[in-house]
């Protein structure tokens, strides 16, 4: 998460830990016999960490990492293969994390309000019956993540402030992905305490 704080300081550097909820919307172009029971997403519990530094007159920078949990069982001629293999169940697993570097403003008062937006980068494999899935050889420029959102922040005590965050990330799918019925969008709503370290 990034934030912001007193406006008097000239620079104010912070960490942030935070628990989240993702809401992964799943991507349904291959659901449907004999292909693809169903695909991977809907709503997990995931988990943030942010660092950042913010000048005097509200110019926020930093890195943050998300990460989220989603596990599905499918089967299909896009899980395993074609007959007989179409018709076993597997379990998919997706967690899902990122790393963003994200910059913006934050208003001044009590109460806080920072937008944000940057770019970010992948960090995690998704796996089938725990064998991570590797992209195909033709896939060819994939964007990176890209995220905007917004914090708002309240002091709790000197050195520590209440956060709300929301992120929207959107996350290009590789063609083995997409297979599986993992979608871009990500959206991430988040809480946790900001603490000073100056």
């Amino acid at each position: 998460m990034l934030i912001t704080t007193n406006a008097n300081a000239q620079v104010d550097v912070g960490i942030t830990p935070a628990a989240l909820v993702s809401f992964q919307p799943v991507d349904d172009a291959y659901v449907g016999s004999p292909y693809l029971s169903e695909g991977i997403g809907g709503i997990g519990p995931g988990l943030s960490g942010g660092f950042n530094v913010i000048a005097a007159k509200g110019f926020v920078i930093g890195a943050e990492y998300t990460t989220a949990w989603f596990e599905q069982e499918q089967s299909g001629r896009l899980v395993r293969g074609g007959f007989p293999l179409e018709s076993i169940p597997a379990t998919t697993k997706l967690r899902d994390s990122m790393i963003s570097i994200l910059a913006g403003y934050a208003t001044s008062g009590s109460t806080r309000v920072a937008f944000l937006g940057g770019v970010g980068a992948r960090l995690d494999r998704t796996t089938i019956d725990d064998v991570e899935q590797e992209k195909y050889d033709n896939d060819e420029g994939e964007l990176l993540p890209l995220t905007g959102g917004v914090d708002v922040i309240r002091p709790l005590s000197s050195r520590a402030q209440l956060v709300i965050s929301g992120r929207y990330t959107y996350n290009q799918r590789h063609t083995r992905l997409q297979y599986l019925g993992i979608g871009p969008h990500v959206i991430r709503a988040g809480a946790g305490v900001r603490i000073r370290l100056n």
